[in-house]
């Protein structure tokens, strides 16, 4: 909240780090489905999995996806970060206001911070074990799953589709003119299925032959 009122101070730098935010909140959503349903051919067979990772790597598509998510989580983070209450005073401050107002939206904000630094720890860990075992192939993908990454990986999902909605629901909340409790109601069952298809992705790793 320090740096967002230090940056207050000039209006067009604060819109434009809104539109930063904005731009790469999107970006790495897409990313995040489109990541999650490559993930999810899995459900159809190690080989179809294996075909869809060679396709990636054959057209370089991982080699420049990657840099490109790094850097959108980095400037993503920093943009949101300007706006978070990190002092002890203000996250007292903030607190009381939030129980005094008792406004979802409030909430639902500060559900945003804490997930989204989740998923800053979380997906750099992920980053990190995904490149130490390159290229990405089923038995390998099966192999972390077994070895202890199930539950890590399942958190990871979890806090990345709860920061994703919830984040796509303030977009729409500030930018759209659709009425709030109908996609409210729409995210909701959009988020749960998107878990569901994860966790049954999860699942078949667990279960997959990890010969390599």
């Amino acid at each position: 909240m320090y740096l967002q009122k230090s940056l207050a101070k000039s209006p067009r730098w604060e819109a434009g780090m809104e539109l930063v935010e904005l731009i790469t909140g999107l970006f790495l959503l897409g990313f995040l489905q489109f990541h999650l349903f490559a993930v999810s051919s899995i459900i159809l067979g190690a080989e179809t999995f294996n075909r869809d990772s060679q396709f990636l790597d054959e057209y370089y598509i991982s080699y420049i996806g990657i840099p490109l998510v790094i850097l959108a989580i980095l400037v993503h983070g920093l943009a949101a970060m300007r706006k978070a209450p990190w002092r002890v005073e203000e996250m007292r401050i903030f607190l009381q206001h939030s129980r005094r107002l008792q406004h979802l939206d409030t909430w639902a904000w500060l559900a945003q911070i804490v997930t989204g630094l989740a998923v800053l720890v979380l997906s750099a860990i992920h980053i990190w074990s995904t490149l130490s075992t390159w290229p990405i192939e089923a038995a390998k993908s099966a192999l972390r799953v077994q070895t202890g990454h199930f539950s890590f990986l399942l958190a990871l999902l979890l806090v990345a589709e709860i920061h994703a909605m919830l984040g796509l629901y303030r977009i729409l909340v500030k930018w759209s003119w659709v009425h709030r409790q109908k996609f409210t109601k729409y995210l909701v069952y959009a988020t749960l299925g998107l878990v569901a298809l994860g966790f049954v992705a999860l699942v078949v790793f667990y279960f997959l032959p990890t010969k390599v």
